[in-house]
């Protein structure tokens, strides 16, 4: 996963102006520009079926992506800071959205405290909401 980032980095590179939108109706919307990524997440049920699809498997069939790690919100949080790592050094900034409202920011332009640095928690209840949703 974090190898992969490596990608959309370059391909955010490419975006001089404006931005890329890509929306499944009542799923998700996903909009890539010069120093933002924003996932807004609608029905979570649909975005796991989607992800269980293409994502690889390992050999005994589960999912091989950092998701599979996610058991509280603390290992959320600990997957997460990796990610903000790397975003910081690309001056790349994420917001997670749920239901079109701000759940979690991290990377570059996220103000975090001392434990939680370059992750802002927006909305803790609606964090854990989804966390919780996403593992059912």
């Amino acid at each position: 996963m974090l190898n992969n980032l490596n990608y959309l980095f370059l391909f955010q590179r490419l975006i001089k102006e404006g931005s890329l939108e890509v929306t499944l109706t009542n799923i998700f919307s996903l909009v890539i520009s010069r120093d933002y990524i924003i996932l807004d997440i609608e029905n979570i049920k649909s975005l796991k079926k989607i992800i269980e699809t293409i994502s690889p498997k390992s050999e005994n069939g589960k999912l091989k992506s950092f998701l599979e790690k996610i058991d509280d919100l603390k290992s959320f949080l600990s997957e997460i800071s990796k990610i903000a790592e790397i975003l910081v050094k690309e001056k790349k900034t994420f917001i997670l959205k749920y239901n079109g409202e701000d759940i979690l920011i991290f990377g570059y332009d996220a103000k975090g405290g001392i434990i939680l640095k370059n992750i802002k928690i927006v909305n803790k209840w609606l964090l854990i909401k989804m966390l919780n949703e996403f593992k059912d």
